[in-house]
């Protein structure tokens, strides 16, 4: 099959192309002045809008700030006013107004712009960009930067200043969306010496701070005027040549291509070989059904049209200018007839919304994050009861997600749905590190979170020449390492067994997760496994595993102890808090108040057991704790309401108790005193414990040593009145142990056993700031229960995003206009009169990617979704007219947009999901046939079999075999002779078993009903096309930019490690000093790469005298009229010439030709005859 090759470029240093380009800029500005009236916006370094109104010409000097709202109302609220010169003009003033608030500000300018004044008002803009003209170097006023962006409010930065910073401030206000903190100083003198100071490592939350002068500015046409002037110049879209070596590299690495099609807006590349038969340009006019939408400056306009290109094979491969090859590369690295279309994915697509990342959407649970309209309302999971919650624990239902049980108040979910409360088995193994389901009991999420803890599960080798293995009765979660027999993983496959829970591969681990159902019968499981080995060939392998979840019986750890035993303290690990970094802190849900440390207060508090001799408690004391060790052993009570009340009748004796004596001997006070514990009665059990606040109370008023039982990963035992901090502490690697209905078992018991001497911690006195430090930092610790702390949910966010191969939107020179377009359209959306609602800067190709992604949600169902790695993609022609065949209207839309919008339809990501989604409907035609094995057109007794085989389970029973047969005989007594068409049957040899059966044919089997209910229900939907999901190991992409190392660095990396496919993507910013550096850097990568010249080139001395399609079609179009007129010219001279010279040759010639007729007289009437 012939394979053609179609590229994009363009050549960004066209005059003709940039004044089209500042052509539609003009024409966008003019649309949003139509919608509303345009403000400047400020391009400087950290330019805020500060509450200041500037007035030209100034005030008069005598007034002041009590005459101010008698001259003009609406400066009522005013807080300052001065004076200051005009930077280009000294000699005059201009007066600021300062406000308190922003608001303020606003109304004045509004009350100040109704009226008939003659003064200009300007608003007011703080900067820290000094090398723009007309700026005013505010004395009092100073930047500070550097602080950590999770401040989002002034007090809480204000909190956190140094202290020698803070002493020298009058006022501060935050501003966020800029990351810099504006501050009125005391004195103007105190700017240099914060300055010194910042130089000597002033820091918040381990931040370096930097203070930066402010200067005030207010006319900012002649700013954005300048920045404008430098979006159009030519050496911003440069173009380094990048057409040319991928056409070398074609050559080189793919001579199998037949044709080349360049797809331009009408340039022609100055050194293309136009004359060379395999190259073709094709021009927008060309391909675009719709030539009002031309002209345009959009890459998704221009993608969603290429497949027209005339004389264009079925299947073609699609490239931008900046992709080549690096190595040889074939048609099966995109396409084999055995799996299909390779597809290559890379990051996943940006979320709908903050937080929500795709795997969260329908899956069972209603997030906050992903309950709004971009999410679709988490997929349905928030509409009406569809859903539980993900987070809030007892409540709700979990929806229809598969056998999954409701949520259960004692336990959390029930054990056999999940592997741990709040973890799905859809989490399991999806690449994001889910802190619900980091624990042991569901295998450390399978390998999301790391390799940290994979000593607590059981390993097994996989040896190259074994292929059976025993894991010990009771083991759940195994884990099988192939290091040493495979590079990597293909596929795998596991007999369908109800013991597994999970399986999985981590490639990145070179590890094989099996997660297993506690409490099950010995079993085998079966695995055929495809792996790739170091020569990168591929291998499979199959492995049998015995398996025995079931656990011996074991000591039950909360029996009734001696009375003369000591009682240790039970404690449970906390629950891990999920801890989300890159949400807001505003913007968390659900919202819950936080106490501190030291407040009475608290809704959940510590529980302190003393530790105490039993046997010399009083009797009904006795009596009582036995009793209570009798609920919990039956399950009458939970660990929980066992501590609570244990902890409230030892309180209440030891408050009560009459006898020192008896009281001092009860107690114990020495660490020593561990001779009467046993090592089993010394384990400690590990739970969660809120307590009220009455017994919280009274437990810290108790003057003996207590263990600190850790209440939600927070150690309250620092708050003892004897400043004393006694913490049970336990080794990192011991189990959490597992509570359901009352009933305690211990997972290894012997990580339990912590001996009395190291629960109790020395003495030690935490006064002052020493003690509030160590409290801070054991609460970071223990925030998760662990003594390092873990990472919650990591979610993915796409970085070096490929926004487009026009150099325009790689540089974003559109974006303002399409930010301002939304911002406009959101205020005319809602209507509302404030002007405070900052502009919020999006990105126009993650927009376009969400979009596309609700769209293939509300056609294919939700999933999460990747975005196509960029690189040469292989497209088919029929494929892509399906795709724009069944979104008609949003391909229409993607054409019509003349720069690239946040509603394109993104055309590799749209091309390859719907080429992994279509499906084939099932035809009952086709499973007819394949039964009809000698196709004869009616099913024998063995025919019918196999159908049967293909619609029931097996075995296969009786009733089934009769069953299938009744249909039949039922539809063909049923249904009409013309549709049947029993009667048009020739005489066959074949006879049923049952005589009542008639032929069964395809037009009996299609239209039984009952039959035809079942088949579908057997035969699941395919998918229409064949696909293969392919790694990111034979794809280079690098982003290239302005810092020369870097890029040495990257271009290196490609000289070491070439790889199939190669992107250098160019990010250069062509203003800056070492940009020509980097264009030689990488000019000579490409002539080291691709050194010689491909036939598709001019030879260097020559360049093409055309460089617009127009140009040369004209030239084209006058060559082909003159080169009529002068044939006809020299056609006429030469039969003027050949009648001239060889007159009579020809007129011989012609007589010869054409003889002249003798003409005869007749006889005369009159003659007589003789």
């Amino acid at each position: 099959m012939p394979i053609d090759v179609v590229y994009t470029w363009v050549n960004g240093t066209d005059l003709e192309l940039l004044k089209e380009l500042q052509q539609v800029r003009e024409q966008m500005e003019e649309e949003q002045k139509a919608m509303s009236e345009k403000q400047l916006e400020c391009l400087l370094t950290h330019c805020i809008k500060v509450p200041m109104l500037v007035l030209d010409p100034a005030l008069p000097a005598s007034i002041t700030l009590k005459d101010l709202p008698s001259l003009y109302p609406s400066f009522h609220s005013a807080s300052d006013i001065f004076n200051v010169a005009k930077p280009k003009n000294p000699s005059t003033n201009v007066s600021v107004v300062v406000f308190d608030s922003t608001k303020d500000v606003e109304d004045a300018h509004s009350g100040l712009l109704k009226g008939n004044n003659r003064q200009t008002v300007w608003r007011g803009y703080l900067t820290t960009d000094k090398e723009v003209p007309g700026l005013v170097l505010m004395q009092d006023l100073a930047f500070l930067s550097g602080f950590p962006p999770t401040f989002k409010e002034t007090n809480q930065l204000k909190t956190k200043l140094p202290e020698n910073l803070s002493s020298k401030i009058k006022l501060l206000q935050l501003y966020s969306e800029a990351s810099v903190a504006l501050l009125k100083l005391n004195n103007p003198k105190d700017f240099q010496e914060l300055n010194k100071q910042t130089k000597k490592n002033m820091t918040i939350d381990g931040k370096e701070l930097t203070i930066s002068p402010a200067y005030l500015l207010w006319d900012l046409s002649a700013i954005s005027q300048s920045k404008q002037d430098e979006d159009i110049s030519a050496s911003r879209f440069e173009d380094n040549e990048e057409l040319r070596y991928s056409l070398r590299s074609i050559e080189k690495h793919a001579p199998w291509v037949r044709n080349i099609f360049i797809v331009t807006n009408g340039q022609i590349p100055s050194w293309l070989n136009l004359d060379n038969p395999r190259v073709t340009i094709v021009t927008h006019q060309d391909v675009f059904r719709n030539l009002s939408h031309l002209p345009t400056f959009s890459s998704p306009a221009i993608e969603s049209h290429i497949h027209r290109i005339e004389g264009l094979s079925q299947k073609f491969i699609y490239l931008n200018d900046d992709v080549m090859f690096g190595k040889d590369v074939w048609p099966d690295d995109f396409y084999s007839h055995s799996k299909g279309q390779k597809v290559y994915l890379t990051w996943p697509v940006p979320n709908c919304a903050e937080g929500c990342p795709g795997s969260w959407i329908k899956d069972g649970y209603c997030d906050k994050a992903c309950n709004n309209s971009a999410c679709d309302w988490d997929g349905g999971d928030c509409s009406g009861n569809s859903g539980g919650s993900r987070y809030i624990a007892g409540g709700g239902g979990t929806g229809s997600i598969g056998v999954g049980q409701p949520w259960q108040f004692g336990g959390g979910i029930n054990s056999v749905s999940y592997c741990n409360q709040g973890c799905a088995n859809s989490w399991l193994a999806d690449k994001f590190c889910d802190q619900a389901c980091n624990v042991l009991s569901c295998g450390f999420d399978a390998g999301d979170c790391g390799q940290d803890h994979f000593h607590e599960l059981y390993k097994v080798t996989l040896l190259p020449n074994q292929t059976h293995y025993i894991i010990p009765k009771g083991e759940c979660l195994p884990y099988f390492s192939f290091a040493e027999i495979a590079k990597r993983g293909v596929e795998g496959a596991y007999s369908d067994n109800p013991i597994i829970r999970h399986a999985s591969i981590a490639n990145k681990w070179k590890t094989i997760h099996l997660i297993m159902h506690s409490g099950m019968n010995a079993t085998t499981i079966h695995f055929n496994l495809t792996f790739q080995n170091r020569n990168d060939e591929e291998f499979k392998i199959q492995i049998t595993v015995e398996v025995d979840t079931r656990e011996g019986p074991k000591l039950n750890s909360t029996a009734q102890k001696g009375y003369e035993n000591l009682v240790s303290p039970t404690t449970l690990l906390p629950e891990a808090e999920i801890l989300f970094e890159d949400i807001p802190k505003e913007k968390r849900f659900p919202k819950f108040r936080r106490h501190d440390v030291n407040s009475t207060r608290r809704a959940q508090e510590e529980v302190k057991i003393p530790l105490v001799n039993i046997s010399l408690l009083p009797k009904e004391a006795q009596l009582s704790l036995n009793k209570l060790d009798l609920q919990l052993e039956h399950g009458d009570i939970t660990l929980k309401g066992y501590n609570l009340s244990k902890s409230a009748l030892l309180r209440s004796f030891l408050m009560n108790s009459q006898h020192a004596k008896v009281k001092n001997q009860a107690i114990i006070t020495d660490e020593t005193n561990d001779s009467l514990v046993t090592p089993q009665e010394k384990q400690v059990h590990k739970s969660i414990l809120p307590n009220s606040l009455g017994v919280s109370e009274r437990l810290q008023r108790l003057t003996f040593p207590a263990v600190s039982v850790k209440v939600n990963g927070h150690d309250q035992g620092q708050n003892l009145p004897l400043d004393l901090e006694t913490t049970a502490r336990f080794r990192s690697e011991t189990h959490t142990q597992k509570t359901v209905g009352g009933n305690v078992t211990k997972e290894k018991l012997s990580s339990l056993i912590v001996p009395l001497a190291s629960q109790m911690t020395k003495e030690k006195k935490i006064t002052g700031k020493e003690k509030e430090n160590n409290r801070m930092e054991e609460n970071a610790k223990n925030h998760i229960g662990v003594t390092e702390v873990l990472l919650g949910r990591k979610l993915q966010h796409y970085t070096e995003s490929y926004l487009g191969f026009l150099p325009w939107e790689k540089k974003k020179y559109f974006q303002d206009l399409l930010d301002e377009e939304e911002s406009l359209k959101t205020q005319l959306a809602y209507f509302t009169d404030s002007k405070n609602t900052g502009r919020q800067l999006k990105d126009t190709f993650a927009d376009s990617l969400r979009y596309v992604n609700k769209i293939l949600n509300s056609k294919f169902g939700f999933t999460s979704r990747k975005v196509p790695a960029h690189m040469p993609h292989m497209i088919d022609r029929i494929v892509m007219q399906e795709l724009q065949d069944m979104f008609p209207e949003e391909f229409d839309k993607t054409s019509f947009h003349k720069v690239r919008h946040s509603e394109d339809m993104q055309f590799a990501f749209s091309y390859f999901y719907y080429l992994m989604s279509a499906v084939q409907p099932l035809n009952i035609s086709q499973v007819f046939d394949e039964v009809d094995t000698d196709q004869s057109g009616v099913l024998s007794d063995r025919e019918i079999r196999t159908l049967a085989t293909r619609i029931h389970e097996l075995p296969l029973s009786l009733q089934d075999l009769t069953g299938l047969e009744h249909m039949l005989i039922n539809c063909s007594k049923m249904l009409p002779a013309d549709i049947t068409q029993l009667n048009n049957i020739p005489p066959t040899q074949e006879a049923y078993y049952d005589p009542n059966l008639p032929p069964v044919t395809k037009s009996l089997v299609t239209n039984c009903k009952p039959v035809t209910d079942k088949i579908h229900k057997a035969y699941k939907d395919k998918n229409k096309y064949r696909f293969e999901i392919m790694g990111e190991e034979e794809i280079a992409f690098k982003m290239i930019r302005t810092n020369v190392s870097h890029v040495v660095g990257q271009l290196d990396d490609i000289r070491k490690n070439p790889r199939k496919f190669v992107c250098l993507n160019d990010n250069i910013d062509h203003n800056h000093k070492d940009a020509q550096t980097v264009k030689a850097v990488l000019r000579d990568f490409y002539e080291s790469m691709f050194p010689i010249p491909s036939q598709f080139e001019l030879p260097r001395e020559y360049r093409n005298r055309f460089l617009h399609m127009h140009e040369l079609q004209e030239w084209r179009a006058y060559r082909d009229k003159l080169k009529f007129w002068t044939h006809c010219v020299l056609a006429t001279l030469i039969m003027f010439t050949i009648f001239s010279f060889f007159a009579e040759q020809l007129i011989a010639l012609k007589r010869k030709i054409f003889p002249r007729r003798r003409i005869h007289k007749e006889a005369s009437p009159n003659r007589i005859r003789v």
